[in-house]
């Protein structure tokens, strides 16, 4: 914290800032079209948050701990997501949603498996790496398995009619529902919070991002934690298709792909360094909520769809600058140190 002359402290920290812009675009946006604040919108910019934010979650586990971007996420979903509805369809399952969420898992830890196999293996780049599975991936989904639209099963069904609350407002009389995959964001964000926050293997996932040397040296198993990390974001994309393909109400494999960069964008607002080592799930969720605003609310105030696109590339310019001069400064501040501590040393001896 910064602190000055009249005794106000300064946050440093980004999300600080995402959040001020947030109220203030909140407040601008409702000044204008009185509808920001209505409890329908307000569902619907929960509601379009789901996914994204269980993306976020992959993006930010694989820049903390890697330093580099996973860009796979999408086609693991796409394509766990296709697997666990053919094969609840073929076997003509009807029992329990959380079965369909497990074969969907199983496919997408094996996913992720393999894009840290081959990162820890052959020590590629993550973005490298990402991008080849990616191509792989979309290959087997579109030609070895030929997918297509398809029909959601009834257990599918039954849970993508299934909604946690429902609200109707009043003057417009248009009503929105916030569907129970809501519930499996929270609990995911307390799951990955719980452990990145307080266990050994959180703290290990830090620090192999931030120097994997010191992080060796310090005892933590580097190739492992790279490894699982790659694993779990497979587990945890292919979660986010399931969700995504029961909140549609059908499966259609071409809605999963491009949304890649826009979720990297958000949580590089929300303060995740490219580097590795820094990021928090607050700020991934902040960052979320930022561009879920400028995609779905600036409409409310007569922004044209092709003016939203140039606002969210703006926003993803300056969170990235950010992000690059936030690195430059911890470099800078590291050399520095030391420089001193080597002074230091030298004068003692």
């Amino acid at each position: 914290m910064k602190r000055l002359d009249i005794g106000i402290k300064i946050p440093k920290q980004v999300e600080f800032y995402v959040f001020i812009i947030i109220i203030v675009l909140s407040v601008i946006i409702q000044a204008k079209s009185g509808l920001f604040f209505t409890n329908n919108n307000i569902m619907d910019l929960l509601r379009s948050m789901i996914v994204p934010s269980i993306y976020a979650i992959c993006a930010l586990l694989s820049f903390v701990s890697t330093g580099g971007p996973d860009v796979s996420f999408p086609l693991i979903a796409a394509l766990s997501s296709h697997l666990a509805t053919t094969i609840t369809i073929n076997i003509g399952y009807d029992g329990s949603i959380i079965c369909v969420f497990l074969i969907a898992v199983f496919f997408g830890l094996l996913m992720g498996a393999l894009n840290g196999w081959i990162i820890v293996k052959y020590k590629f780049p993550t973005l490298i790496v990402t991008l080849g599975t990616s191509s792989i991936f979309s290959g087997l989904l579109l030609g070895a398995f030929g997918a297509e639209r398809i029909a959601l099963p009834g257990v599918m069904m039954r849970f993508a009619r299934a909604s946690l609350l429902t609200v109707r407002n009043a003057e417009t009389g248009l009503s929105s529902s916030l569907p129970f995959t809501f519930l499996i964001l929270v609990f995911l964000y307390i799951v990955i919070y719980l452990v990145l926050n307080f266990t050994m293997v959180g703290r290990g996932v830090y620090a192999v991002g931030g120097d994997e040397i010191s992080a060796q040296r310090a005892g933590f198993a580097v190739n492992k934690i790279i490894f699982g990390v790659l694993a779990v974001n497979g587990a945890v994309a292919a979660i986010a298709g399931v969700c995504y393909t029961v909140m549609s109400r059908r499966y259609l494999p071409t809605e999963f792909a491009g949304t890649e960069m826009t979720v990297i964008a958000a949580v590089i607002l929300g303060g995740v360094r490219l580097t590795g080592g820094v990021g928090t799930l607050r700020g991934c969720i902040l960052g979320t909520l930022l561009l879920t605003i400028v995609s779905n609310s600036l409409i409310l105030i007569g922004v044209s769809v092709y003016w939203q696109k140039v606002f969210v590339g703006g926003i993803i310019i300056i969170g990235t600058a950010i992000s690059a001069i936030q690195s430059r400064r911890a470099a800078k501040l590291s050399q520095e140190r030391e420089a001193d501590n080597y002074a230091v040393r030298k004068e003692i001896t």
